[in-house]
């Protein structure tokens, strides 16, 4: 890989409005890497949340799978799921103060400046109330807001209310169930975003996809190379399974000179699999951005400096920009060493509660040094 690789920083300031616990966030001058802190229940997911709708330009697949990934759907069977045609209670989960969505059009709006195709830069998002427009030489269907009295129009149905720089989407609630929507609902010149939860490399089949994209290619050494980090004698990983008359899902496989044949990857524990998806995901989100909630699940204090340094190198590299949210001390500190041998690449950020609202406080270079010498608090 080019060392000369072109750096965009695609996010260099954030400002959130009316998005769950964020009522009115602000960030100014954004990192390469950006390491994002905070106690519980203070907004730093769902920080990532609003990052990851603007930048896949507000894909209704990326809102659902958020809502469904918080249980904010209801039932985990998916024939009980589907949503009844006036069913609002899903998604007054996205708005500050879970508000009742009836009689009102409350909304958010995610707005960045950076690298990001002006086309997704500005998002808006309302709950509204439609009606179908009556249009039969139309192969397009379009939508037209209710009248003030719903009784008048027995026809309406609720709807998400879209605005993405300007252009304007309507979609009907009753739209919003995985068998309808399409894997390719991504809007036209969304960044690459690759989003990493918490507890994703639990189950290696689920990182499949993922490897297939880079197999092969000039990044798949790179995963290797990273996961040797926690377990040097690790050689190749490959993934098997789902072909005809393989009973078993796809899974991670590894040769090692531990074992005398290829053993599940899942036999190096948690630190390994863990590693693997963060590796795997930021090669996927070449030129876009990575997202990852709780960076250092799995990971033992001893590697980690290692793991932000690969991240650093990584993140210059493939020209990605990365978000991951933390509460251990031991990353914090470790993401302040590699980030003071990349001047400039890395920003702490520190979500915290005043006045009961959520505030974001960025340290500079010199104070995370300060920071972590002192063992100042800033989770």
């Amino acid at each position: 890989m080019s060392q000369d690789s072109i750096m965009t920083i695609f996010i260099e300031n954030l400002q959130i409005s009316g998005f769950r616990v964020l009522s009115e966030l602000k960030i100014d001058s954004l990192g390469k890497v950006n390491l994002i802190t905070g106690k519980n229940n203070c907004g730093k997911s769902t920080l990532l949340e609003a990052i990851r709708i603007l930048a896949t330009g507000g894909a209704i697949r990326t809102i659902f799978d958020i809502l469904d990934y918080r249980e904010e759907l209801g039932s985990d069977n998916e024939s009980e799921r589907g949503y009844q045609p006036n069913d609002l209670a899903p998604f007054c989960n996205l708005f500050t103060g879970f508000p009742d969505l009836m009689p009102n059009r409350q909304g958010f709006s995610i707005t960045a400046r950076g690298g990001l195709p002006a086309s997704i830069a500005t998002l808006k998002a309302q709950m509204g109330w439609f009606v179908k427009e009556a249009d039969t030489g139309a192969r397009i269907i379009r939508y037209a807001p209710a009248s003030g009295d719903l009784f008048d129009d027995i026809d309406a149905f609720p709807a998400l209310d879209l605005d993405i720089a300007g252009r304007k989407r309507v979609v009907p609630l009753h739209r919003l169930q995985r068998r309808t929507l399409m894997r390719s609902e991504v809007e036209v010149n969304a960044a690459p975003c690759i989003y990493l939860d918490p507890f994703s490399s639990r189950s290696t089949h689920q990182m499949a996809a993922l490897w297939d994209a880079i197999a092969l290619t000039d990044v798949e050494q790179e995963v290797i190379k990273a996961l040797k980090l926690v377990s040097e004698d690790l050689q190749a990983v490959q993934m098997v399974g789902g072909d005809k008359g393989w009973s078993r899902e796809r899974t991670a496989i590894a040769k090692s000179t531990r074992y005398p044949s290829p053993v599940p990857l899942k036999t190096f524990g948690d630190g390994v699999n863990r590693l693997f998806g963060i590796i795997l995901s930021l090669c996927n989100a070449r030129n876009g951005v990575l997202l990852i909630d709780e960076v250092e699940n799995g990971l033992h204090y001893s590697v980690q400096i290692d793991v932000w340094h690969t991240l650093f190198r990584l993140a210059r590299d493939l020209n990605v920009q990365v978000f991951a949210t933390s509460h251990s001390w031991d990353c914090v500190r470790a993401f302040q060493e590699a980030a003071g041998a990349s001047p400039d690449d890395g920003a702490l950020i520190r979500l915290s509660r005043h006045d009961g609202k959520i505030v974001a406080t960025l340290f500079s270079e010199q104070e995370l040094a300060i920071v972590t010498r002192d063992q100042i608090e800033v989770r």
